[in-house]
């Protein structure tokens, strides 16, 4: 057993590690931060002492700096974006200094993860989303079906990185049982598997008293192939046929898949973008929030839209599996079945007073899940080591 419980919080970006941090500052676990997102970004959603984080040089913008000019998938960019986490991890794992257990983020935490177990320590992974292993292959189907290049296919090297980080870590933290068992199926210990779903921020999500217009089906995230947003338009598509019901989708498109979006283009809106803090007044107009997703470790925004009172419509892969009741909140509904899709938007739109009944069902449940809640199971976690 670990007795004095110091932890060591390394992330190259933010991601949720600025909630996570804050919890485990609040209860006088934290050691340090190490980071290398823009100081002027990291804390603009927590309070932590200056002195707790310790600033790499910021030089992810790179990657992201490539995005913005539309060079993603260019060799440079994919060379960098698979190697500066293992060079954030070598200068990170510098800066152990007392701490006795580490969290890290996958790809980025070898160096480390090795430096804390060689003092005593114990290491956790933090998988934010599933194996790589499985992700490939599963994505790698899906654009072949589409007739599409699958340029974002994870190599070789940061698969055997990811495992050798897992099998070497003592423990690792999944968001949804979805992401637990893509490792256990990849040959790690369910033991060494520690479920703890991600939060929202319900002081900025909640339901809205006032009634809503009409009926209405929303979709938050990126527009492309991974969120299998191909079968909510299937399902648009069968749903039309009926009923003359709206959709509303915002996000980003990912350029390959602009073809198969435009062919669908009658079924629905598209906002290109939204800021996180406007989301509440689509969320409060909706009557239903539809999350298809092939892969995802725990999306925000089913969190968001259920806190704002929406059932939600998802599937196991989007890592709903482990915050939504089915048949209770909304409905987790498989992979690939665009019938499935149109059958339970069906159902909430001709049965007003059950989708009513499941979207106060889901906001008594968000209500579960708060970044205090995530805190305090984090919490108890690292206190039983």
């Amino acid at each position: 057993m670990v007795r004095n419980k110091s932890v060591l919080v390394c992330c190259g970006t933010k991601f949720h590690s600025d909630y996570m941090a804050s919890q485990l500052d609040k209860h006088g676990l934290l050691n340090k931060v190490v980071t290398a997102h823009p100081k002027s970004r990291y804390l603009n959603r927590v309070s932590l002492k200056k002195g707790k984080i310790k600033f790499l040089p910021p030089f992810f913008a790179v990657v992201y700096l490539f995005n913005k000019l539309g060079l993603g998938t260019s060799k440079v960019a994919k060379y960098l974006n698979y190697r500066l986490p293992l060079w954030y991890d070598s200068v990170a794992s510098l800066f152990i200094g007392d701490s006795t257990i580490s969290i890290t983020w996958a790809w980025a935490g070898l160096s480390t993860i090795k430096k804390i177990k060689a003092k005593g320590g114990i290491a956790i992974v933090e998988e934010c989303g599933s194996c790589n292993i499985a992700q490939n292959k599963i994505l790698d189907t899906e654009y072949r079906a589409l007739n599409l290049r699958f340029n974002k296919k994870t190599p070789d090297f940061i698969l055997q990185r990811e495992l050798k980080e897992v099998t070497l870590a003592d423990y690792i933290l999944c968001p949804s049982r979805y992401v637990a068992s893509s490792f256990i199926d990849a040959g790690i210990p369910e033991n060494k598997c520690v479920i703890i779903p991600y939060g929202a921020n319900l002081k900025l999500f909640m339901p809205a008293s006032t009634p809503k217009d009409e009926f209405s089906i929303l979709f938050v995230g990126t527009i492309g192939v991974r969120k299998g947003l191909i079968y909510l338009f299937k399902a648009l598509e069968i749903l039309s046929q009926k009923y003359n019901l709206k959709c509303v989708l915002i996000g980003s498109v990912e350029e390959q898949f602009r073809g198969i979006m435009d062919k669908y283009a009658t079924l629905f809106t598209h906002i290109p973008r939204v800021p996180h803090h406007r989301l509440i007044e689509h969320y409060n107009k909706a009557s239903v929030f539809v999350f298809p997703s092939l892969d995802e470790g725990m999306a925000y925004v089913q969190l968001e839209a259920m806190a704002c009172g929406l059932p939600v419509i998802c599937t196991p892969n989007s890592g709903g599996d482990s915050v939504i009741s089915d048949g209770t909140d909304g409905f987790v509904i498989p992979i690939r079945d665009e019938v499935a899709i149109a059958d339970k938007i069906e159902y909430l739109y001709l049965h007003p007073l059950e989708s009513q009944r499941m979207g106060n069902s889901a906001a008594g449940k968000a209500r579960q899940f708060s970044w205090d809640s995530y805190g305090d199971k984090l919490v108890n976690f690292i206190q039983s080591l």
